[in-house]
Parts: structure tokens; sequence; C-alpha cells
């Protein structure tokens, strides 16, 4: 049966309000400039040390503040991520279509612990037979999230069945790293550019044309 394994930020979940919130929030209490969203969303889409330290080279600030940043920024969003969780238009509908006719999954380098309290708060947790993503500690490749996912899916030797759905690179290079397919997302945090320059099989504009390609896939 066909598989679907979808990003969360930026591909299921429209995070942006939550994540500059708590990035801020946590600026301000180790003492640094905050960031502007234009500034900050290039950033976003790996794990958030990666993220953090990211921003900082580029701002020019001491990356020595990562650990205290991570620190506080989870304890802010812990407190707003599902309060202020919205997806995207066509999303809901999209797995409406899709439910009961397909695998269903998240793989997210947002810890897990964060990612189950939104996908319930939205309603998606109850059509996903997997929901995986990184502990709280050290930084986990892509790729090896969602070698977890594979391997309780069971479907580490049938990767022809599975698609992996994601707005950044490194929702691409995962799925390539795995030899399956991908669909890229542009609603989300990069840019078509980025998704085709990564290898996508296909680029998307709206959730609907997910379901287009996949209905044949399940069909099959």
């Amino acid at each position: 049966m066909t598989i679907c394994l979808f990003d969360l930020d930026g591909t299921l979940v429209d995070s942006r309000e939550p994540i500059l919130r708590a990035l801020n929030t946590a600026l301000d209490d180790v003492g640094l400039e905050r960031v502007t969203a234009a500034d900050l969303w290039r950033h976003v889409g790996p794990p958030l040390q990666l993220t953090l330290h990211s921003l900082l080279s580029q701002r020019g600030d001491d990356v020595g503040h990562v650990p205290a940043l991570i620190e506080a920024y989870r304890t802010e969003y812990q407190a707003v991520s599902v309060a202020l969780a919205r997806s995207y238009p066509g999303v809901p509908e999209l797995l409406d279509s899709l439910t009961g006719r397909v695998r269903l999954g998240v793989v997210t380098s947002k810890p897990g612990v964060y990612a189950s309290p939104i996908l319930d708060a939205l309603g998606f947790s109850a059509g996903m037979e997997v929901v995986e993503g990184p502990g709280l500690t050290g930084v986990e490749p892509k790729p090896v999230t969602l070698a977890r996912a594979l391997t309780r899916l069971g479907a580490d030797d049938r990767v022809d069945d599975v698609t992996v759905i994601g707005d950044r690179r490194y929702d691409i290079e995962a799925g390539r790293a795995h030899n399956t397919r991908t669909i890229g997302v542009t609603w989300g945090f990069g840019s078509r550019d980025e998704l085709e320059q990564a290898g996508a099989d296909r680029v998307v504009d709206h959730p609907g044309e997910i379901a287009d390609i996949v209905a044949p896939l399940a069909n099959g």
C-alpha cells in the first residue's frame, strides 16, 4: 500500500507565528537582538541547534549562546505551539482524501514531544501511523529520522511505495537518500528553486496537487 510521509513545519503546519514568538522571547532572555520574520525563515528546516547556529553566525553573534537559546526557546515554544498551531489551507482536505487510501505518517526535525501535541490539536493524529522526530538532545540528520519511520512501517525493502513530502531541501535529500519518491511544496519555508535543485520528483503549489499525484499510485 502506498505510504506518504509528511514533514511537519511548513508542510502540514503553518508554525511561523509560534516559532517567531518563541525565538524572540529566547533572544530577549539571553540579551540578543530580536530577529525579523524575513531574516528567520531562510534558516528554518534543519534541527533547532543548526538553525540557531546558522542564524547567529550570519548575524555575527556568539554561537556560544546556542545552548541557552535552545533552553529558553523550548520553554516558550511548548507554551505557545499548540495554542497558535494552524494548518495551511487545503491540508485538512488533503489528509481527509488520503485517509484509508494510503498509509500516512509524519517525519519531522521537531522533537516528537512537541510534534505530537500539535498534530493532536489540529486533529491530524488519528490518521498517522507513525510520527517520528528526534529526541531533545543531539542533532539527528533527517535521513536518520526517516529511516526509523521506514523501519516502523516495515517499508525498508519496498521504498518504491513511499513518497516523502516537504517544504525544504532537507526533506527532499532525506527521501533521495532512501530512494523514495519526493514531492516538494512551495507554501512553506523553502522555494521552488531550492526544491528543484535538491532533486524533488515533483514540486507543487497547492495541497490538492498532492492528492492528484498520489491517487494513481494508490489505485495502481
